[in-house]
């Protein structure tokens, strides 16, 4: 098991459910163990799949399409000069760098301390872990958002972050066992399948009410060891908070030029 301290957490829980997960690479003729992992391709009720979204320019009403091979294709000659340019890139080539820049918010400008310190949690690779996924989950809800058909924005952008992430995982893994390189593979292994399980489990938490939510983070996120019911309440608002600001955002602010800016999980309080 990795280790980023002496300590270790206990083995996470894994509630596989086989027959809701698909394949989550960027070529669909890759298989799970070739990116380490896979992902549930239903939607959450509380975030419309949405095949177009409306923006407001000034008094222009415009209609952006979500499908990658749409947005290519049916520009006029000046917008496809102008993409040429360097100045306008809705392509997919763009999308893979907004799914970049989105996993690092995460990893960049989460504050990892405030939950190791807040839910009594170690500093440890797994825990880390932990906060990345939750996190990551919810920037995936939010890209399918943008489409969740073959071709379309929102699953290849969930797709690239996915992607990232487990390059990114792999990269640290390595980084902590450089004593002991075969150990990565089957930790990467066991995280994938935790991954998988846990999106099942938060796509089912909140698509129902605070209880289902409550029970989901939990089980997965803390272990089912917490007893003070006031912190997993503190973890469900923040958990709706993070998924509305996402909600709100435009599909430029999100998929164009990424603009997350995540809300702290405890307010600091100003000195009166």
């Amino acid at each position: 098991m990795i280790r980023a301290t002496s300590r270790l957490t206990g083995s996470l829980c894994r509630e596989v459910r086989v027959g809701f997960a698909v394949n989550l690479v960027h070529s669909e003729n890759r298989t799970p163990t070739e990116l380490g992992c896979s992902y549930v391709a239903h939607r959450c009720p509380t975030t419309t799949i949405r095949n177009a979204r409306k923006i407001y320019t000034g008094r222009i009403l415009a209609t952006v399409s979500t499908n990658v091979h749409d947005v290519e294709s049916k520009d006029g000659f000046l917008k496809r000069f102008i993409k040429k340019m360097g100045w306008i890139d809705n392509s997919a080539t763009r999308l893979r760098v907004s799914s970049c820049l989105l996993y690092e918010s995460v990893v960049d400008h989460i504050n990892y301390s405030q939950f190791f310190e807040y839910f009594n949690m170690p500093d440890t690779f797994n825990t880390w872990f932990l906060i990345t996924e939750l996190h990551v989950w919810m920037l995936l809800v939010r890209s399918m958002a943008e489409g969740d058909e073959k071709g379309a924005a929102g699953r290849f952008m969930r797709n690239c972050i996915v992607e990232t992430m487990w390059n990114d995982v792999t990269t640290r893994a390595k980084q902590l066992t450089m004593d002991n390189p075969s150990a990565v593979r089957p930790q990467i292994q066991q995280l994938s399948e935790q991954f998988q399980a846990a999106l099942i489990s938060y796509d089912e938490g909140i698509s129902y009410d605070d209880k289902a939510l409550a029970a989901a983070l939990w089980r997965r996120f803390l272990g089912g060891r917490c007893d003070d019911y006031e912190k997993l309440e503190l973890l469900v608002e923040y958990v709706r908070k993070q998924v509305s600001m996402l909600d709100q955002l435009s599909r430029y602010d999100f998929a164009i030029k990424p603009a997350i800016k995540w809300a702290p999980l405890v307010e600091s309080r100003q000195p009166t």
